[in-house]
């Protein structure tokens, strides 16, 4: 089984209970529905007998984590055997054959199906309660604190050498949260650095003590009776109040001791969570699926999926950017993406908590872009709201604001912006006072600010200001390789939206393959969901794409194989430079960098010599 130690059963155990609340019908649903949590991306690879195999890319736990020598991703085969279980209504064992944490490009889960029937309920380890909604969250959360860590101090093999091989052992010790595991006669067995320094305990020796000696209150004897979680607090002798929640070890259907997580009232952890708990419920009443909202409605790194050298060197810089305050510059044609790097960089950011707020300079009319940057007073002009209104920075305030389009702002804009920069202050208008922000600028364009500049069209100081970390985004047509990945991508999206389950013929594969993409990935988008409108059975064939001259002057065909499409291509080349130099076979031959004892040959091979 995949569970080593006590230590990483709570986060088998988690992922467990969430697989099994998600709403499956059918084994086909497995990935997508995992996959929308926000921990990867999964793919069915067989089902053969009682074992079912499944791929899984961008893994949440280790995918940015240098290899340890040993599996890792106990959170993630949990929801695998808990979603099975849930489907199968059969004891699931899941054991993970690959790992990037052992030194693969991708982890694998397999999943054996006991013989025996009936709802195996082997965890009872949360129920649809406020409290187990928190321990859900926090488990999650623990394990991107975790992550963080790692990523921040895994700089060199030594460090690497000197961590536990147990991934296990490794959250329990580093993790910045208080942790504390008895036995199942109440007796601490391990209790992490974090803890003793919380409870006051340093130095001291605690292993072998009772819990309630170091935990007042402690509901130890409840969580063993009811084998659910308990949440209780107490206050320090210099009156700070400590939460613990308490879960119960589960090891084989049977309660083997207790992990106490300790957090104080005071933490911001703490209280971002119940934050966001608080408007899960002011929004509708709690059911299991409401655990996901939150996570597929972010754009992580891990969503960003790519083969290319090029855009894996822009992503790699992007990462290391995150976890400063610079700004960042992100360059590249419409449609490349650029809003969804951003995104992704303030998600991996220390101001993720924050707002991210996004500003399209080219759609606001000039006129109104300083209100809605800056604010206004009340009265500062005809229609001012009563009591004013905060511009977009003061509501970015801690977090991160994306101006995009950052090419057409006016220049008298350009001037207010670079004071924001350099000063960190605004004014609103009709104001006579400033107020200080603490907000990170991520500015992008799909227009070459350095000629601008040289033209006079933006400002060569702000253009500065704003080029601390350049990111190019590298267009869809030099990254070919990336089509395949991003089209099983956006098919699964819109199979599971129009309730279809369509796939591509090899001549629509062909069609993306050889076409230039102007528009970039939003431009495949488009093409793919009409596409899925138009086609009548599950397959869809290149006339249902009708991208570039396929829907207009050629006329709708099949494009079967490649080496057609090209030959194709050849010859309405050919035709179109003879026209244009009415017929001159030596201009037509020099423009399309050909000999003309070439041209000879291919207009031949066409049968375009008039005989």
């Amino acid at each position: 089984m995949l569970i080593s130690a006590p230590e990483s059963t709570v986060y088998y155990q988690a992922g467990y209970s969430i697989g099994r609340q998600l709403p499956i019908n059918d084994l086909e649903e497995i990935p997508d529905k995992i996959s929308a949590l926000g921990v990867g991306n999964l793919k069915l690879q067989s089902v053969r007998g009682d074992k079912i195999t499944i791929k899984w890319h961008e893994c949440f736990t280790c995918s940015q984590l240098p290899p340890v020598g040993q599996p890792l991703c106990y959170l993630e085969g949990g929801l695998l055997a808990g979603a099975l279980n849930k489907l199968l209504r059969k004891r699931i064992e899941v054991e993970e054959t690959k790992c990037w944490g052992t030194g693969e490009k991708y982890c694998q889960m397999e999943a054996t199906i006991s013989p025996v029937s009936g709802l195996d309920e082997p965890y009872p380890f949360f129920l649809p309660e406020e409290n187990n909604k928190l321990l859900i969250a926090l488990t999650f959360q623990a394990l991107r604190l975790t992550r963080s860590y790692y990523q921040a101090t895994w700089g060199s093999t030594n460090e690497v050498e000197r961590l536990p091989l147990s991934m296990g052992e490794a959250i329990f010790y580093i993790i910045p949260l208080g942790l504390v595991i008895t036995d199942n006669q109440g007796r601490v067995v391990k209790i992490n650095k974090a803890g003793t320094q919380m409870l006051g305990i340093a130095g001291q020796r605690v292993q072998g003590r009772l819990l309630e000696e170091i935990l007042p209150s402690a509901r130890y004897f409840e969580i063993l009776k009811s084998g659910k979680p308990q949440v209780w607090e107490f206050q320090k002798t210099n009156g700070d109040t400590i939460i613990v929640i308490g879960t119960p070890l589960v090891v084989q259907a049977q309660i083997r001791g207790v992990l106490c997580q300790v957090f104080s009232s005071e933490s911001e952890l703490v209280r971002l969570l119940l934050e966001q708990l608080k408007k899960q419920e002011a929004k509708a009443t709690y059911k299991p699926e409401n655990l996901k909202p939150e996570w597929p409605l972010v754009f992580h790194f891990h969503h960003i999926q790519t083969l290319n050298h090029q855009f894996r060197n822009v992503l790699t810089l992007a990462q290391k950017a995150a976890w400063s305050n610079a700004t960042i510059l992100i360059l590249g044609e419409s449609g490349t993406g650029k809003g969804l790097l951003a995104q992704a960089i303030h998600e991996e950011s220390p101001r993720r908590n924050a707002p991210f707020i996004k500003v399209d300079c080219a759609a606001i009319p000039p006129e109104l872009l300083e209100s809605e940057l800056f604010g206004y007073e009340e009265g500062a002009f005809t229609g001012a709201k009563k009591g004013g209104k905060p511009g977009k920075l003061e509501l970015a305030e801690g977090g991160t604001i994306f101006l995009d389009e950052i090419g057409d702002m006016p220049l008298n804009m350009q001037a207010k912006l670079l004071r924001v920069l350099q000063d960190k202050e605004i004014e609103r208008l009709g104001s006579t006072q400033t107020r200080k922000i603490d907000v990170r600028v991520i500015a992008a364009t799909n227009r070459d600010l350095e000629k601008m500049v040289q033209e006079g069209r933006f400002r060569e100081d702000l253009f500065y200001r704003l080029n601390v970390v350049k990111l190019v985004l590298p267009p869809l047509r030099e990254r070919p390789e990336d089509i395949p990945l991003l089209v099983e991508c956006i098919l699964r999206r819109l199979n599971k939206e129009y309730g279809k389950k369509l796939r591509l013929t090899s001549a629509a594969v062909e069609c993306l393959l050889s076409y230039s993409w102007p528009g970039n990935v939003r431009e495949l988008e488009n093409a793919l969901e009409r596409a899925a409108i138009l086609a009548e059975t599950q397959e869809i064939h290149p006339h249902h794409l009708a991208i570039g001259g396929l829907g207009k002057k050629k006329g709708v065909r099949e494009l079967s194989p490649l080496d057609k499409v090209r030959r194709e291509a050849e010859k309405e080349a050919i035709i179109q430079a003879l026209e244009s130099f009415g017929g001159e076979k030596t201009r037509a031959a020099k423009a399309l960098g050909l000999s003309r004892q070439a041209l000879y040959a291919k207009m031949s091979r066409y049968g375009l010599l008039k005989k």
